[in-house]
């Protein structure tokens, strides 16, 4: 079976997207098929000029077309166009990574100055008509959640049929690192940079209100990119309590995931199963995390980690000070939260992904 994935991201990208194709591509590849990952150019392409150079690219292939598209969003929208044109064996996937007008919605219900990189008119005008466009289009679509899955099906009932859930996989080790320590220094990890999505100013807010209680608590936040100047002004913190990694590579998060027994997820949006938070549960550390439908797909509250509210700090900071006291509980959720991580591993989501596939 011959399988191209493709995504107008840079192939530097250490985003979920990115990530999410290079792993399905290379193991899929392991298992026999013939994978092919097609990224945008090193700066990036608009969707627009993405979506036709991956058309242009079929073209040049009409003799030996690939038997799959997977593709995000719009990308693959001219391609399935082609295909019905030249009556081509090629099928499209349609990679939901997130549903763009399922986030302009949560952007509308939130105040304009938080948000970055606002939905705008040509997005509107658009892209949501060429997205609705290749669901239409599409063989079938896959989704990173439950919840995104059913709210495509509400809004498309048309679609019902093509909806697929094959959530992100992750690699996940033999043991438990953390329920297996003594010693839990009180390092929180925060993972991800300065975005609405990520809100990453309500974890500087909790933490410094931890900070005030504990004096030994620690963060390092992981992934933030270049931070503005109207930025660094959050992160006056004292001492070596705040650690900042702009950029790290996916296959290095391991040594943080070793160095905090807890991480702390404030996200308003996730377009899947985050990989920092899994990848954070099959270390076995805690996470806190704010309840969003998203992270209550993985998160069982005081099971296998702790819901947060998003809202209320007093009552969040008093969850993570409480937590912080109980060695016994740490290591309970952690064990349960490492085996709730072994649900999501790579091989089981790649067999999903062969047998959706070969249907």
């Amino acid at each position: 079976m011959k399988i191209w994935f493709a995504a107008s991201v840079a192939q530097s990208s250490c985003g979920g997207v990115s990530r999410s194709m290079m792993q399905f591509g290379r193991y899929l590849r392991n298992a026999g098929m013939q994978v092919e990952i097609i990224f945008a150019s090193k700066k990036g392409d608009n969707y627009l000029k993405f979506s036709l150079s991956l058309a242009l690219r079929l073209l040049k292939n009409l003799a030996d077309p690939p038997d799959w598209i997977i593709a995000r969003s719009s990308d693959s929208v001219f391609c399935a166009v082609l295909i019905r044109i030249f009556s081509l064996k090629t099928r499209i996937a349609l990679h939901n990574h997130g549903w763009e007008e399922k986030v302009y919605q949560t952007e509308k219900r939130l105040p304009k100055r938080i948000i970055t990189n606002p939905t705008g008119w040509k997005a509107q005008l658009v892209r949501f008509p060429l997205l609705k466009a290749n669901l239409f289009l599409s063989d079938i679509c896959i989704c990173g959640t439950i919840e995104e899955a059913r709210w495509i099906a509400a809004r498309y009932r048309s679609s019902v049929g093509k909806l697929k859930v094959i959530p992100n996989g992750i690699e996940v080790p033999r043991k438990p690192y953390w329920p297996l320590q003594e010693n839990f220094p009180l390092n929180l990890l925060s993972i991800g940079g300065f975005t609405w999505k990520k809100n990453l100013e309500y974890s500087l807010q909790l933490f410094r209100k931890v900070l005030g209680e504990r004096h030994d608590s620690r963060l390092i936040l992981v992934g933030t990119g270049k931070i503005t100047e109207e930025k660094r002004q959050l992160l006056d913190f004292p001492g070596n309590s705040l650690t900042i990694i702009e950029k790290e590579s996916p296959e290095n998060m391991f040594r943080w995931y070793e160095t905090c027994p807890f991480l702390i997820s404030s996200s308003r949006y996730e377009g899947g199963r985050a990989f920092g938070i899994l990848e954070a549960m099959a270390r076995g550390c805690v996470v806190f995390a704010t309840g969003i439908p998203s992270t209550k797909e993985i998160i069982r509250d005081k099971q296998n980690g702790i819901l947060l509210t998003g809202t209320g700090p007093e009552s969040d900071v008093s969850a993570i000070l409480k937590l912080y006291e109980n060695i016994e509980q740490i290591k309970r959720i952690g064990v349960s939260a490492w085996k709730y991580a072994k649900r999501n591993r790579i091989e089981r989501q790649v067999k999903r992904m062969a047998r959706v596939l070969q249907e």
